[in-house]
């Protein structure tokens, strides 16, 4: 298959470069990723600044490689339909820290993975619980997932308007349970500014924040946290349809 590879992380992050080396073992891969970090990008899209695209060489691959200065949906689009025109399927990944619940919203991996399924493409979206105060991740756990999801899907289950989003919980490969279909879970988040700056003109401020999660059995919060690699299908069409009938009775 002719596999378009991309992520939030930027094109030099370990995650991705740790994806494209297993998977252009079996496949025609293509990198078009950021060249900077964007995570939590969301499906934004750049309209009111030119948008840069470098071949890049990355060590240890033998594949087409493009950073580009803009969104990951940008790189998305850019691969689909500017530098290949054949694409069988979008990457997005592997994300480091995972995309559970309300945070696929925000989700640049997500969103750039969604970007492919609205043009038609099968996506997977993969995402790998981490430690952020050791910085030592080994992804190589969550490209024997996402491969074997991948081999699956290829055999069984490619929708063109679906995305997968795959997320590894942050375990010693042999303490994982297996895999979980499920939803995603609910959850807000308690933010705090930090002041970080100030002078006579404006005041600068870091986001600081800590999840809440609700509880909630047989959701991807509730199974990664136990263990399992999650996965969801996901569409990007957002309508409540349990209500639609309800609304319509009121406002028609």
């Amino acid at each position: 298959m002719n596999i378009l590879i991309t992520n939030d992380d930027g094109i030099n992050a370990p995650g991705i470069i740790s994806l494209a080396k297993e998977v252009s073992k079996e496949h025609n891969v293509i990198i078009v990723a950021p060249r900077e970090q964007k995570s939590a990008s969301s499906h934004s899209i750049s309209i009111h600044n030119p948008i840069k695209i470098k071949e890049e060489s990355i060590e240890g691959l033998d594949c087409k490689a493009y950073s580009v200065l803009g969104t990951p949906a940008d790189c998305t689009q850019i691969g689909l339909s500017f530098l290949q025109d054949d694409i069988d399927i979008v990457i997005s990944g592997i994300n480091k820290g995972p995309n559970l619940g309300i945070d696929i919203l925000y989700s640049g991996t997500v969103s750039a993975a969604v970007e492919g399924a609205i043009y038609g493409v099968p996506s997977i979206a993969v995402s790998m619980d981490v430690n952020y105060e050791k910085d030592d991740e080994d992804y190589s756990k969550a490209v024997k997932w996402l491969m074997k999801v991948l081999n699956v899907a290829k055999e069984k289950y490619l929708k063109s308007d679906v995305v997968l989003n795959v997320n590894i919980p942050d375990l010693n490969d042999n303490d994982i349970k297996g895999i979980k279909v499920c939803k995603i879970g609910k959850a807000t988040y308690n933010n705090e500014y930090v002041l970080v700056e100030s002078n006579d003109e404006d005041k600068s401020y870091k986001l600081k924040g800590t999840r809440n999660n609700i509880e909630e059995d047989e959701t991807d919060l509730y199974y990664l946290s136990k263990g399992y690699v999650t996965l969801t299908p996901l569409h990007f069409d957002f309508t409540n349809f349990s209500i639609l009938e309800d609304v319509k009775k009121i406002f028609e």
